[in-house]
């Protein structure tokens, strides 16, 4: 019996240690208030619960959302009282965020940024995006190889930029974009007609600069309109509602986006203007965790030790041509798993 005793009490000892040094991590990102970050959301919720279901005991979170940087900063104070190995944060504004990142770094916690970066942050223990640049890249290669046959005539292409807010991720996106144009021989060609509109990732802010441009611009100016450059396929909806109801004339051949969305995809399926979108999922943040999980676990993540690096996630052109493929691949299927 006092066996019996001594095992029972050296195993609840036994876990009372194992669940005492459990790997503990905290994500903070963002509120809902747009459609990609609500299914980001969801998915960083999926991956924590199947993180938690493979690790068991071994695995605790706390997940925090604030959709303002007080809110965030908030945040990360009430985590560093429950001391977690690793926090993983998706600043909603990269800058806004350096000094509550530099308390984590100060406690000694891991920090993984997501998305969003801090520029010249000291300190960290890795940082993970989508490839914005690479993406802004594409897209301007797309342009050069669309508008060829015109732009070996010498013609000028007029266009509009939406663009999505002033964080890192449209300072990358437009840059890498404009670089492209910039280095080919057809850079004077290309005209930017209005200076570009900051939509906050919002479709009815889109909307309402798409209708204001259409309703206080000279008609002819409109109809010289070849293209519009945006950084998000949400912000495309709200630029399709407006040209729907615009009733004159427009000759648009292109909108460029980022995203993949099905909604807008299915929109342009049969449509006039030809959209080409690049891949960029809420279930990167996916990729975010893992690899704070992995930072935590003082393991590799993608083959790589964990050295304070930037980590991209690659992109995927889709237009017209390359749509189906995309639908049948690996990566909608992860985004969209009911199909």
């Amino acid at each position: 019996m006092r066996k019996l005793v001594a095992l029972t009490l050296s195993l609840l000892m036994l876990l009372s240690f194992t669940n005492a040094y459990a790997l503990k991590i905290g994500v903070v990102t963002p509120d809902a208030d747009h459609g990609f970050t609500g299914d980001s959301i969801a998915q960083a919720q999926a991956e924590l619960d199947a993180q938690k279901a493979a690790l068991g005991a071994d695995f605790d979170y706390k997940f925090a959302k604030g959709g303002e940087a007080s809110k965030q900063i908030a945040a990360i104070e009430d985590m560093l009282t429950w001391n977690p190995d690793v926090i993983m944060l998706w600043p909603i504004e990269g800058e806004q965020l350096r000094s509550a990142a530099q308390e984590v770094v100060d406690a000694g916690v891991k920090l993984i940024i997501y998305d969003r970066l801090i520029p010249d942050f000291k300190g960290l223990t890795g940082e993970i995006m989508g490839d914005n640049e690479k993406i802004g890249n594409m897209m301007g290669e797309y342009l050069l190889k669309y508008f060829k046959d015109r732009l070996d005539k010498g013609e000028k292409l007029q266009y509009l930029t939406f663009i999505g807010d002033s964080s890192t991720v449209s300072v990358q996106r437009t840059k890498g974009m404009v670089d492209i144009l910039n280095a080919s021989p057809y850079a004077a060609q290309f005209e930017q007609v209005h200076e570009p509109y900051q939509t906050d990732w919002s479709n009815a802010k889109a909307q309402e600069f798409m209708e204001n441009w259409l309703n206080t611009t000279d008609p002819a100016q409109i109809k010289d309109l070849d293209f519009i450059c945006t950084h998000d396929d949400e912000i495309v909806d709200g630029l399709t509602i407006a040209l729907n109801n615009f009733t004159g004339e427009q000759n648009i051949k292109l909108i460029s986006s980022v995203g993949g969305r099905k909604e807008t995809l299915g929109t342009y399926d049969n449509s006039k203007i030809d959209l080409v979108t690049y891949f960029f999922s809420p279930s990167f943040i996916r990729e975010g965790i893992r690899l704070a999980v992995a930072a935590a676990q003082g393991q590799q993540y993608q083959g790589q030790d964990i050295k304070g690096q930037l980590f991209l996630i690659p992109t995927i052109e889709i237009d017209k041509n390359s749509v189906a493929d995309y639908r049948a691949s690996k990566e909608y299927a992860e985004r969209y798993p009911q199909g």
